[in-house]
């Protein structure tokens, strides 16, 4: 493993916005400010043609290492899979539909070399139409970070860097039953439960493509029962009340089970935040 450095781990597999995106979201890895050591871009499962040409494109790049896997495993096992091939001290997490601001990696390295092992930042929401949406901020500080992970996901995923070690340590991304929606989440609260620091920065680090098609992503019977699963972890490894955890995934249930056209007035009004910078 380098004693320095970082490597961008992305993975994806075939879906129509995926495929629209992929090479801006690439791109903004390989023209930011400070440059990766390495992009790990894992390929879960078979891609349709006019996607695979693109990923293609990418297979000479001295910085991309492209992993294809022959069948779709899902986002946690792809992600594991990735990890393998890490070998700088850190980790920066990417999507490939979302595109990381072009000073994102230079911000969060200064942060992590301050003595953070664990650091992710704010993103800007678009719709469909390229319409700006709404800003996740999540708290900044260590402590309340802790606080907020027993009820809600401490760190934008696509913002995160954190160190190889540290979560390899706690054997990577929990698979958590019958979903990827949070294996991200489960990392972080393992993380976090080995004494791992943690920081939110308030800048903007990725747009992030959202709007109807990922409301419609969140429902279904498969979510619900994933929503239980992390509920229990969360009882088990971030000493959350089985009260409090039955409130929240009767909440949760709620929201998966709403109309799609309503997710967007809850999603935005009542769990993002209006830039005013903007």
């Amino acid at each position: 493993m380098e004693s320095h450095g970082f490597t961008v781990l992305l993975s994806t597999y075939d879906r129509t916005d995926l495929c629209e995106i992929f090479v801006k979201a690439v791109d903004s890895c390989l023209n930011n400010t400070l440059q990766p050591n390495a992009i790990v871009i894992v390929i879960d499962g078979p891609v349709r043609s006019e996607f695979s040409v693109k990923i293609k494109k990418y297979e000479k790049h001295p910085l991309i290492e492209i992993v294809w896997l022959p069948k779709n495993v899902g986002l946690t096992r792809a992600l594991n899979i990735g990890l393998q091939k890490v070998k700088t001290k850190y980790v920066f997490r990417a999507d490939g539909d979302d595109v990381s601001r072009l000073n994102r990696f230079d911000l969060q390295m200064g942060i992590l070399n301050s003595g953070y092992d664990l650091v992710s930042g704010a993103i800007d929401e678009f719709d469909e139409c390229g319409n700006y949406v709404a800003t996740k901020f999540l708290p900044s500080s260590h402590e309340k970070i802790f606080r907020y992970c027993k009820r809600r996901n401490p760190f934008n995923h696509m913002a995160t860097a954190f160190e190889l070690k540290s979560a390899l340590d706690v054997g990577g991304y929990p698979d958590l039953y019958l979903t990827d929606n949070y294996s991200d989440w489960g990392l972080w609260i393992l993380m976090l439960e080995q004494g791992v620091r943690g920081f939110n920065s308030q800048e903007i680090f990725v747009d992030v493509s959202g709007g109807s098609r990922m409301y419609e992503r969140r429902g279904g019977f498969k979510n619900i029962l994933g929503e239980a699963g992390i509920q229990r972890f969360l009882v088990k490894h971030a000493k959350k009340s089985r009260l409090l955890a039955v409130f929240d995934f009767l909440a949760r249930v709620f929201l998966l089970t709403i109309p799609d056209k309503w997710k967007p007035f809850i999603f935005v009004n009542f769990m993002r935040t209006k830039n005013l910078r903007r």
